[in-house]
């Protein structure tokens, strides 16, 4: 069970990562621009954050497998049309249906271990699935750089819906329905909406929130636009992106793994604090080095490799913080959460765009923003202790 709900978890991950090494040939195949392209994450994202609001809610009173054949069908059909967009607003339209499709395996596959599993055994499996989702950013662009070899970048969106129908076979066959008729609960839209409101309201969680939110956006704004900056303006291969993009993961992933050690030694909310400011002048220092034209691919490589490590910090931790207070409504308040994620992660990816032109310099700039902005609320607005 651990490896298929991993499955289900990574479709909407897949969907962001794959295709990133394909951005420039995208945007010469379809007569257009890179930051047009980029624009089609920002739309996949706002799809993600609408489906996060509205799966979770549903499966609680219709089951789990429903949903997830009513979201891998979306996925499948978006991804087919990906494949077959003819210019980049028709790309743009449908990578929104396909990240409303996509949505389901994240919102769903944690449903699921909350249904099956509880206490040590919950904590074991969700450690279990989080290991094998944390693969995807290093193969996916490695996967969909030689997809794009194979044939061209359609290829990577048939892959997914040839990937998303498999699993959806394998639910069918493997997963049982963890959500039985006598644990269904009534869905009532003004009830989900206050409950929404009532958390969003929540000093407790809305700090931590926002401050994770504008942190995370850099990352985003990394996943946009690292593929035109380091493709075009440093003129890597995407094989060697795809590489360079897998050892950022791996930094990434080794952070979170670290991160328990560094809550025992400094606190939970200290060491959240020294993070963010250590993210903060990394990227300081990146963009000094950028503005004052010591524009080197190696200055480049080592201070994004370090952010993103950092990152890997900042992202467990701050969900940590922000759903701690919650108790009972800590399911609907992680929905929340992960909406407020992508929304910002619309938001950003649409900004890094409309400043793909400015290539590198741009790219840095966007996330120093986000870095200082992260810092500043850690310092300004956090409790002294939890």
């Amino acid at each position: 069970m651990p490896l298929l709900i991993a499955l289900l978890a990574t479709i909407g991950p897949l969907g962001i990562d794959m295709y990133l090494p394909s951005i420039p040939a995208m945007a010469a195949s379809l007569g257009s621009n890179e930051g047009a392209v980029q624009l089609s994450l920002m739309t996949f994202f706002a799809g993600l954050m609408l489906g996060q609001l509205i799966y979770g809610p549903l499966s609680d009173k219709f089951g789990r497998k429903p949903l997830i054949y009513l979201g891998l069908s979306i996925f499948v059909l978006g991804s087919i049309a990906c494949s077959m967009a003819e210019n980049v607003l028709q790309l743009q339209w449908i990578r929104f249906i396909q990240g409303l499709g996509g949505s389901i395996g994240m919102v769903i596959a944690f449903a699921i271990i909350k249904d099956q599993f509880h206490g040590p055994e919950m904590g074991k499996m969700m450690s279990m699935v989080l290991a094998i989702l944390g693969l995807s950013p290093v193969a996916a662009p490695l996967i969909g750089d030689a997809l794009q070899h194979l044939g061209s970048w359609r290829t990577i969106f048939l892959f997914l819906a040839i990937y998303a129908a498999a699993v959806m076979a394998l639910v069918a066959v493997f997963l049982p329905e963890t959500r039985g008729e006598e644990q269904r609960a009534e869905f009532k839209l003004n009830q989900t909406f206050h409950h929404y409101v009532n958390i969003a309201t929540d000093r407790k969680f809305i700090i931590y929130a926002l401050t994770l939110c504008i942190a995370q956006a850099g990352f985003f704004a990394y996943i946009a636009g690292s593929a035109s900056v380091f493709i075009s303006e440093y003129q890597l291969s995407s094989t060697q992106f795809s590489l360079l993009f897998a050892v950022n993961a791996f930094g990434l992933i080794a952070a979170a793994i670290l991160n328990p050690k560094l809550h025992e030694k400094f606190g939970v909310l200290n060491a959240y604090k020294v993070v963010n400011i250590a993210y903060f002048i990394v990227i300081t220092l990146l963009l000094l080095y950028l503005y004052f034209g010591i524009n080197h691919l190696a200055i480049m490589c080592i201070g994004l490799f370090i952010a993103v490590a950092l990152l890997g910090f900042i992202m467990p931790t701050g969900s940590q913080l922000a759903l701690m207070h919650q108790g009972r409504n800590a399911g609907t308040a992680s929905a929340l959460l992960g909406s407020m994620q992508f929304g910002f992660g619309a938001i950003i990816t649409t900004i890094t765009g409309l400043f793909a032109a400015y290539a590198g310099l741009g790219l840095i700039s966007i996330i120093f923003v986000c870095a200082a902005l992260s810092a500043a609320m850690c310092l300004i607005l956090f409790p002294k202790k939890l």
